[in-house]
C-alpha cells in the first residue's frame, strides 16, 4: 500500500507542473471555477504564517480511522516546516539552503538534492509557488459544488492514466468569505480515504522562524 508521505507527495505533485506525461494529456479546460481562481490569487496575499490541520485516514482493512494532529509553517520567500503528530514524528524542513525529512520518530534526518524526486514533490507546492490555475486545469478534470453555506467544492480529478492508479480525487473545501482552504480530502486508488481539516491561518514572527527551520 501506498505510504501517507508518499500519497500526499503524489497529490501535491499532482498540483505542481512536473509531469512528464503533460504533452500527452487533454487541452486545458478554457474555464475553471472562480472560486479556484481566487483561492490562488488570495495565496499570493498570504504572509509567514502558521496553519494547525488534524489527518484523518480511513482504510477499508481497518475497524476505525487514524486520526492524528499536524502543523505547517510557509513563509513568504519560500521556506516551510510541515510535522505530523504528537510529538511530531514526520517532519519536512526546508530553510532555502537545504531540504531535510524525517520519515517517522525511529527514522534519521535525510537530506534531499534537488535532483530527489522528493525534493521536486515538496518543495513546489509547500513553498505555495506551483498551484497555478493553469496547472490545475491542465492535469485535472474540475468540477464545482456548493455543499454548505459558505463553503464550495472544488474536486479534481487526474487526467493521467498513472496518476489515477494511485489517486483517484482530490476535494479541495474553500471558504467563500475568507477564499482559504478549510479541508483537502484525497481518495486513493485502493479506496483509502485521508481528510485533513486546516484551521484558520496564524502569523508567524520572525524570532520563531530560525527556530522553526533548525532541526
Amino acid at each position: 500500500m501506498i505510504t501517507i508521505m508518499r500519497l500526499l507527495c503524489l497529490s501535491f505533485l499532482a498540483l505542481s507542473s512536473a509531469f512528464p506525461q503533460a504533452a500527452n494529456l487533454p487541452k486545458p479546460d478554457p474555464e475553471l471555477p472562480a472560486i479556484m481562481k481566487e483561492w490562488a490569487e488570495a495565496q499570493k496575499a498570504v504572509g509567514d504564517m502558521e496553519v494547525a490541520f488534524e489527518q484523518t485516514r480511513t482504510i477499508p482493512a481497518l475497524k476505525k480511522p487514524v486520526t492524528a494532529p499536524g502543523k505547517f509553517w510557509r513563509f513568504t520567500d519560500g521556506a516551510f516546516r510541515w510535522e505530523m503528530g504528537s510529538p511530531a514524528a514526520t517532519i519536512l524542513v526546508h530553510d532555502l539552503k537545504e531540504f531535510r525529512v524525517r520519515e517517522s520518530a525511529e527514522a534519521p534526518w535525510q537530506v534531499l538534492q534537488e535532483d530527489d524526486a522528493r525534493y521536486r514533490m515538496w518543495a513546489r507546492f509547500l513553498s505555495g509557488r506551483e498551484a497555478s490555475p493553469k496547472e490545475i486545469s491542465r492535469h485535472f478534470v474540475v468540477k464545482e459544488a456548493v455543499d454548505s453555506p459558505g463553503i464550495t467544492t472544488v474536486t479534481l480529478q487526474p487526467k493521467a492514466p498513472f496518476i489515477r492508479r494511485y489517486l483517484n480525487q482530490l476535494d479541495l473545501q474553500i471558504s467563500q468569505s475568507s477564499k482559504l482552504l478549510v479541508q483537502l480530502r484525497v481518495i486513493q486508488g485502493d479506496g483509502s480515504v485521508v481528510l485533513m481539516r486546516f484551521a484558520q491561518p496564524k502569523p508567524v514572527s520572525q524570532d520563531l522562524k530560525a527556530q522553526l527551520l533548525s532541526r
